[in-house]
């Protein structure tokens, strides 16, 4: 993998970990070191055994050897497998296959649950104040549904909402042998947004960007916050594969100029990927899969452009 690469994954708000098909470690990104205190120059090319012996279990053994010799996709939920990384944070762990130059590698992908697990708690806590003091019913229906299926932050679509209506929608493009198109959208250099200007702003720039992707979307379209700075789109009714360009022109067209928040301007672009049911892939988490390749394959050709591309 090339530097560009490399610089990409450093700036990611999630663990990235890449191993060689024996399991040695290729490649800890700066989450990671800063999650684990490990850094990456002490341990490459040590077994991830050894480097995170969380993952000796049989369950992930398996499922690294599932990933490796059969390309499939494995999901942990931090709901069920605790203590991933460290004893404070609540992981969801993807492994995935790469393949390079005639070669498999396995991917880790940590992404930080903690947030959502205290949103949960927070949500219980509520619902139990609700029904003490007898408020009207359908007024607790209503905040729970908001805090269950949309994202507190932006107000668009969690993931939760996202995978209840994305296995709705696919299903109903089964029985029609229609399309379902899937946009993964991510925002370049967040982390140095961030970085420079605060976590606060960033937050702004997130509910921005959150805003002008609802104003690109169709209407039947569906905007999720996926998580950090990546959103999806999910785009029923597609008559044709170059349909999506639609709403890819309408994103292009909106971050044209730069974007002005709270009295201060920054350039502010979204790498985008594209993927389709049955063309790409026949499962969500697959049709995500691809849409994410095609988006770092986005942001490699045209950096800090806005740009969409979608992988034959």
């Amino acid at each position: 993998m090339n530097r560009l690469l490399y610089q990409v994954l450093d700036n990611l708000n999630e663990g990235i970990v890449i191993l060689n098909e024996y399991l040695q470690v290729m490649y800890w990104n700066y989450y990671m070191e800063e999650v684990t205190s490990l850094n990456r120059y002490h341990i490459l090319s040590q077994s991830i055994n050894d480097v995170l012996p969380s993952l000796n279990m049989k369950c992930y053994q398996d499922a690294f050897r599932d990933v490796k010799e059969e390309g499939i996709i494995r999901f942990f939920s931090g709901a069920f497998h605790k203590r991933m990384l460290n004893n404070s944070d609540y992981f969801n762990l993807k492994v995935t296959r790469i393949e390079n130059e005639g070669k498999h590698f396995i991917q880790l992908e940590f992404i930080n649950v903690t947030s959502q697990f205290n949103q949960i708690k927070q949500l219980k806590s509520y619902v139990n104040q609700l029904w003490d003091t007898n408020r009207n019913l359908k007024e607790k229906e209503k905040t729970i549904h908001k805090l269950a299926y949309y994202d507190k932050l932006t107000g668009v679509a969690n993931r939760s909402l996202f995978y209840e209506v994305s296995a709705s929608l696919l299903a109903q493009a089964k029985r029609n042998k229609s399309l379902l198109g899937l946009m993964f959208c991510d925002v370049n250099k967040f982390k140095s947004i961030n970085d420079t200007y605060g976590h606060e702003f960033g937050d702004k720039v997130l509910i921005h960007v959150a805003k002008l992707l609802e104003k690109a979307a169709r209407e039947n379209d569906m905007v999720c916050r996926y998580g950090g700075d990546e959103f999806l789109i999910l785009l029923p009714d597609i008559k044709e594969v170059d349909n999506y360009d639609i709403v890819a022109s309408r994103i292009e067209e909106l971050t044209r100029e730069p974007a002005r928040i709270q009295n201060i301007t920054i350039p502010l672009s979204i790498s985008g990927g594209i993927s389709f049911y049955p063309i790409d892939a026949d499962a969500i988490d697959q049709l995500i899969a691809k849409a994410d390749a095609a988006m770092y394959a986005a942001k490699q050709m045209k950096g800090m452009e806005t740009y969409f591309y979608r992988m034959d």
